[in-house]
């Protein structure tokens, strides 16, 4: 597949579209601090690397992005008004099987869009909404070993997960959640809570209990679904990988930077093998179902990818997958 997938990288192009995104209103008030800025003042104690040939590594030049360019940012301001099936304090549940059960991905995601708001209107509103969903996180959060995992508290028995589970997808939108916090507020609770989000993704499983990163052939990957048989869900480890990214590029910890470019090279390995010429690009590589909404979030996620890391791979498969899903 990987000469095929490269000659049609060759003909498509491996430009990167400019991904679009709502420009600031012209009414800002306020900027976020420059993480540059940040890492003279916070005191962030480096994780010690783990062990030379612990997994491959890239070595790629890491791209730090002004703050309207970052991922998840620019999308349609958030509501201030709850929704109908949400809690007091207007966090929405999930319904699962008539059961509401709060859904940390979810919580963590719509924090992220909050701060974003708040950054672009200077409205405080906005900021309370995602310091409410940062507080919620860590009241439903269990620490093991420095590491701060967020559990989901219902089943999901297709992927063989009893509750309490765990996912790097939900600890990925966590730690970008506590990250932007920080540089918004300068608080420094928030740079703990993101410290300890990071390490849960050292905590290199299945051995270890909860996990949510593993190493498979010298390859590292972080698994939406953690469960006995791994699926490596493309769009759940790219999310993962861009909250690795935010974390690194405030702290420049060599930990952070060492699991950043192990990830990079998994994924650049391995994007290839989700292709379906002519169609929408599979979903996982176990079930290998395939899913339009999945794939166009896979699509923005490469051509992200290849800003940070400056790599025009991941914008030439994504021209490749649109293309195939057309």
């Amino acid at each position: 597949m990987v000469p095929l997938l490269l000659s049609a990288l060759l003909a498509l192009g491996s430009t990167v579209p400019a991904v679009a995104r709502e420009s600031p209103s012209t009414g800002d008030r306020w900027s976020p601090i420059d993480p540059t800025t940040i890492l003279s003042q916070a005191a962030v104690t480096p994780d010690p690397l783990l062990p030379a040939g612990t997994f491959r590594t890239a070595s790629y030049s890491i791209r730090t992005l002004p703050w309207d360019r970052l991922p998840f940012n620019g999308l349609s301001l958030m509501r201030l008004v709850p929704l109908s099936n949400s809690d007091e304090d207007g966090i929405a549940w999930k319904v699962v099987n008539g059961r509401n059960y709060y859904h940390p991905g979810n919580i963590a995601d719509e924090g992220i869009r909050y701060v974003d708001s708040y950054v672009r209107t200077g409205n405080p509103a906005y900021l309370d909404f995602a310091k409410v969903r940062a507080d919620k996180l860590r009241e439903l959060g269990i620490t093991r070993n420095g590491a701060l995992f967020i559990p989901y508290r219902f089943d999901y028995p297709s992927e063989r997960l009893r509750a309490p589970w765990y996912s790097a997808y939900s600890q990925g939108f966590a730690l970008s959640l506590f990250v932007r916090l920080y540089r918004v507020t300068g608080d420094p609770q928030y740079l703990k809570g993101a410290q300890a989000l990071f390490r849960s993704f050292r905590q290199l499983g299945p051995g270890t209990n909860p996990w949510v990163a593993y190493v498979l052939r010298g390859e590292l990957w972080f698994e939406l679904y953690p469960s006995s048989r791994p699926t490596h869900v493309m769009n759940g480890f790219n999310f993962a990988v861009l909250a690795l990214w935010d974390y690194e590029r405030l702290t420049r910890d060599p930990a952070a930077t060492q699991l950043l470019q192990g990830a990079l090279s998994t994924i650049r390995r391995n994007a290839g093998r989700y292709r379906v010429p002519g169609e929408v690009s599979l979903y996982d590589l176990v079930h290998r179902t395939q899913h339009r909404h999945y794939h166009n979030i896979v699509i923005w996620q490469l051509r992200d990818l290849s800003v940070i890391s400056r790599d025009p791979y991941f914008g030439g498969l994504a021209n490749v997958l649109e293309a195939d899903g057309s």
